[in-house]
């Protein structure tokens, strides 16, 4: 009689007994995976309107090709650069490098892009002192319009797992990926 009265308690209590395991397992941190994939087409979005800088040069990104670097923990991006000449009316174009390290601003659940800056741009048939005084104009306004872009918007599930709340607690490229490692709050 006493073995069948623990048989039922056994079948009774280990049911329950997983769902508590089940329902920890669920509370320890967990990672969000963001692809350069992922990464490049939101860049794509942000950056598809020309830019006018001082009411003069109107400068249209396209075409990012994006790497995470390991290394440095920074985003690095290539962009299609068409700037309209305002002394002759012809297009200048070429290309765009820039980087830029990667955090978290909680207000808006977003990945963005900070500390950007312009490394390169290379113009085609731009020379001499132009090209010098265009970098040097480029890389200081640029540094401004580039920094603050929001990159990803971890989204409700991300940060939400049952009744707990999670929030970011560190950053890691790992190959082509960001891993966003969250933590329950």
């Amino acid at each position: 009689m006493n073995s069948l009265l623990l048989q039922k308690a056994r079948s009774l209590v280990m049911p329950g007994l997983a769902m508590v395991l089940i329902g920890c397992a669920a509370v320890g941190p967990r990672t969000v995976k963001v692809t350069e994939a992922e990464l490049q087409s939101r860049i794509t979005e942000t950056l598809a309107v020309p830019i006018t800088v001082l009411k003069i040069f109107d400068i249209s990104l396209s075409n990012p090709v994006i790497k995470l670097d390991a290394g440095t923990e920074r985003l690095n991006a290539q962009l299609d650069t068409d700037i309209r000449n305002p002394f002759s009316g012809e297009p200048l174009s070429g290309k765009l490098n820039i980087s830029g390290k990667l955090r978290f601003d909680a207000a808006s659940n977003s990945i963005m892009l900070v500390d950007a800056r312009i490394d390169n741009l290379n113009l085609n048939g731009l020379g001499g002192k132009y090209e010098g005084m265009l970098n040097m104009l480029t890389r200081k306004l640029g540094e401004e319009i580039l920094n603050n872009i929001p990159l990803y918007t971890l989204t409700a599930e991300d940060l939400k797992v049952g009744s707990t709340e999670f929030v970011p607690r560190d950053f890691k490229v790992v190959g082509n990926d960001l891993q966003v490692t969250l933590v329950p709050k």
